[in-house]
């Protein structure tokens, strides 16, 4: 976790060099501190209903298929024992835990992008080339990881291609969602933050 959030946070130094909407130069506007709390509360559970899609996903689905053939963790001990069971819940552990590290990574650091402007992120506006570097060169770390030779010293489970089924439809959605909640925000409020 904590590496996670180092990387992400080395991908977020660019932002201060961010573009800025033209629109936003026009008019010097006061800054209200207070806007930061009313956005999180609207944006901020989103997030936290991907999350909790990735772990049932990885829990109920995708673990027990490619781990442990159908079993979840919690009954690996009625089907395996000794060496083999302890095999089984590391593998386990290490896939459940490189599936929510990439996830993770993929959505927090999206985010920036969805809520860095009112407009449609990519398309209608985009970020610097340092902003756009730096978040891509994150993700692209850390959905490395799991297949390096650090991955298994940290816990990390190489990740079966199919698990980017899941992943990129799942990212999409929440970009969706994300935006979606950005722009009924700026609805009620008459601007983003």
């Amino acid at each position: 976790l904590i590496l996670l959030n180092l990387i992400y946070d080395c991908s977020c130094l660019a932002i201060p060099w961010d573009n800025v909407d033209e629109e936003f130069l026009r008019v010097p506007r006061k800054w209200d501190a207070s806007s930061i709390g009313k956005f999180m509360l609207w944006i901020g559970p989103t997030s936290s209903i991907f999350d909790f899609m990735t772990y049932i996903f990885m829990y109920f689905v995708f673990c027990p298929l490619f781990v442990s053939h159908g079993v979840l963790f919690n009954n690996l001990a009625s089907v395996y024992s000794g060496d083999t069971l302890a095999a089984m819940q590391i593998a386990y552990i290490a896939l459940f835990q490189a599936g929510w590290f990439v996830e993770s990574m993929w959505s927090q650091t999206l985010v920036i992008h969805m809520i860095r402007t009112p407009k449609l992120p990519f398309i209608q506006s985009r970020a610097s080339a340092p902003v756009t570097l730096l978040t891509m060169a994150g993700i692209a770390l850390l959905t490395a990881l799991p297949f390096s030779p650090l991955g298994p010293e940290l816990g990390l489970g190489a990740l079966p291609i199919e698990y980017f089924c899941f992943l990129i439809p799942c990212i999409l959605l929440y970009m969706a969602l994300a935006t979606s909640i950005k722009k009924a925000y700026v609805k009620r409020y008459g601007e983003l933050l």
